[in-house]
This record gives structure tokens, C-alpha cells and sequence, in this order.
């Protein structure tokens, strides 16, 4: 438990600099999928909660892209096309802006980039509907500099059920869903069980062999939404060596999401490492997954706000350093160690 303080009064002079070099990660965005319609170019500034400039005002490290092949406008077969033109993309964009960017195959490549005063870029991608139901392309998506994998998005699939499908087809984690785990812990892919229903996370738990990541979700306790991890779940994730992204969803939230701010973050990531330690948690926006802004981080500029507040509520710079990103690392590590195929092409 980290040795809290009572809350300061006054700004600290010790948060840019504490913020600003500390490895600032957010495990989860849709921003990506922005750039690939065409809307805009996140290298620039625009409207939305995240594009370059932005990442870099807001101190952020490592930043996950989630390809979202969305099941309600692709068609069945083209899944893995969406995917891997996805991860052409970003890559052409880590290439074009070199300087700023780097594409992260594994650990050593996030320290590297980061230790080069560069934005790491981490390719996921949301959703196991994308393998319909081949496991092979586990392989290719991960030949290609695919590192994470969501089980599951809204929809039940082939591997497992979603939180919001209340008819929950495989009762959890579907054979080939355990096999597609196994697979993921070969690799050294990062399993994702955000969107999970209650018996897939617990399963997918139970079949992973190293620490998985909920990587945009929420506390049940202070918001009973499908989407938020129970005190039971939390426990499973923090047995499991796990880390929970803390979403910004305004929904998941705050019961009225229009009146959802950072004060419900804060007070979501201070819920779980009061009960269960400051390794459990970490940062997951969701960003560009959400319409509207969320109050004192209406985009990625104001990711300094959480350091700030973190030190206004009496945290110790050893306790906010792991929930700002050290967490993270760590666990990546873990996994990308014990992985067993090791000779695999990696794409860069």
C-alpha cells in the first residue's frame, strides 16, 4: 500500500518535472482509426483527444493504438485486410515523424524509444472477431507488430463472451479461445480482457500463464456498469500480476456522465490502490472512443492534471511513477520473457 499523505493544499513544484519524466503510458485509444478514415491527420493539431501535438504536451511516453475493425461496418472475410492496413499505416506514420515516434516490438524497443526522448507506439488491436475464428492469424498480426490483443469488443466472437451480450453463447471462454490465449502467451502478446463478460475474464485469468491487462475499464464499486471491474475481478487481476487502465469513458464513470470529471478518476485510481496496492493500476483513456469532453482531461494535454492530483491527494512519487506507467513496463516484460516462440519474423 503506498504511505499516503494528507492532501496539500498548494501545487507542488516538484509535478512537471516528476510528470514529465516519468514514463507517462495510455494503454488504450481509438485516435487511430481517425487517421485511417481519412477525418484527420493526428500528426497535426485537431479536434480530437489525441494527435501528436497533444501527446507530446501532455508528457505522453507510450501510447497504445487500438485498430478497431468494427463488426457493424466491415464485412465478414475482410477483417484481417482492415487490420493489416491498420498497421501499415502507423507504421508509415512512426516512419514519417521518426524524430518523434517509434514503432515498440518489444520491451527494449519501448526503453529505447522512450530513453531517445521519442513517443513509443504499441499496435493492439480490438477485438478477436478480427481472427474469425483462424488462429493463424495471431501469427500474421503479430508477424506484422501487433502486440495486443482485446478478446473481446461490445460482441461475443469466436473466442469468448463480451460484457455487454447478455445471451453469452460459450458461457465464458470458448475452447478455441483458451488455445488462442496459450498461443498469445507463446508469443509474448499481451492478452486484453476489457470487454470480457464476469466467466471470460476469470477464465481467460485461469488459461493465461503470465499477467494479462484490462486495458480501458473502471471500478464497479463507484460505477456499476458491465464495462467496470468488481472487487472480486480486481482481486483476480492483482493475484494475476495484472494491470486496469483506468478508462475515462464519462459513462463509466459517473452515473450522469455529463457531470463525470477528473475527480471520478482520481477517485477510481485511489479506490483500487487503497484496497489493493499502486501496481494494480494504471492509465486507459479510451480516447477517441468517446464523443464529448471529460472535465479537467478533455484530451491527452491534460494528462498532467493526474499527476497533479495524485499529489494533491498525498501520493509519494515512488507510488505515482508505477500508475503512471512503470506498471506497465514491468508487466511487458513479464510476458515478453516468457514467451516460447522466439523465432518468429517481427516486421518493423
Amino acid at each position: 500500500m503506498p504511505a499516503l499523505k494528507k492532501p496539500r493544499t498548494r501545487i507542488s513544484p516538484k509535478h512537471p518535472a516528476l510528470h514529465f519524466q516519468s514514463p507517462v503510458t495510455d494503454l488504450h485509444c481509438d485516435s487511430i482509426l481517425n487517421h485511417l478514415t481519412g477525418k484527420w491527420d493526428i500528426t497535426q493539431h485537431t479536434r480530437g483527444h489525441i494527435d501528436l501535438p497533444k501527446l507530446q504536451a501532455g508528457g505522453v511516453r507510450v501510447q497504445v493504438f487500438a485498430i478497431f475493425p468494427d463488426p457493424k461496418k466491415i464485412k465478414s472475410g475482410e477483417y484481417e485486410r482492415f487490420v493489416l492496413n491498420a498497421v501499415k499505416m502507423i507504421k508509415q506514420i512512426c516512419r514519417s515523424n521518426a524524430n518523434r515516434l517509434g514503432l515498440a516490438l518489444s520491451p527494449a524497443d519501448l526503453k529505447r524509444i522512450i530513453n531517445s526522448n521519442r513517443i513509443a507506439v504499441v499496435v493492439g488491436v480490438e477485438g478477436g472477431h478480427s481472427l474469425e475464428g483462424d488462429l493463424k492469424r495471431l501469427i500474421r498480426f503479430f508477424n506484422a507488430g501487433v502486440r495486443i490483443l482485446t478478446i473481446t469488443w461490445c460482441n461475443s466472437n469466436e473466442l469468448a463472451d463480451a460484457s455487454w451480450d447478455h445471451s453469452q453463447p460459450h458461457n465464458g471462454l470458448s475452447p478455441l479461445g483458451r488455445r488462442a490465449v496459450q498461443l498469445m502467451n507463446q508469443l509474448g502478446m499481451l492478452v486484453d480482457v476489457s470487454h470480457a463478460s464476469e466467466h471470460s475474464f476469470y477464465q481467460i485469468i485461469e488459461a493465461s500463464s503470465v499477467p494479462v491487462i484490462a486495458s480501458h475499464s473502471g471500478v464497479y464499486a463507484l460505477r456499476r456498469h458491465n464495462r467496470n471491474l468488481k472487487h472480486r475481478q480486481l482481486a483476480a487481476l492483482k493475484e494475476n500480476g495484472g494491470v486496469m487502465g483506468q478508462v475515462f469513458l464519462p459513462a463509466f464513470l459517473n452515473p450522469v456522465p455529463a457531470k463525470a470529471s477528473i475527480a471520478d478518476v482520481l477517485r477510481s485510481i485511489d479506490y483500487v490502490v487503497q484496497r489493493f496496492g499502486p501496481e494494480l493500476v494504471g492509465l486507459g483513456s479510451d480516447f477517441d472512443g468517446f464523443t464529448g469532453r471529460l472535465k479537467g482531461l478533455e484530451d491527452a494535454s491534460k494528462l498532467p492534471a493526474i499527476t497533479q492530483g495524485l499529489l494533491n491527494m498525498g501520493y509519494l512519487e515512488q507510488d505515482i511513477r508505477p500508475i503512471l506507467g512503470l506498471n506497465f513496463l514491468k508487466l511487458w516484460e513479464r510476458v515478453f520473457q516468457g514467451r516460447k516462440i522466439k523465432s518468429t519474423k517481427e516486421a518493423r
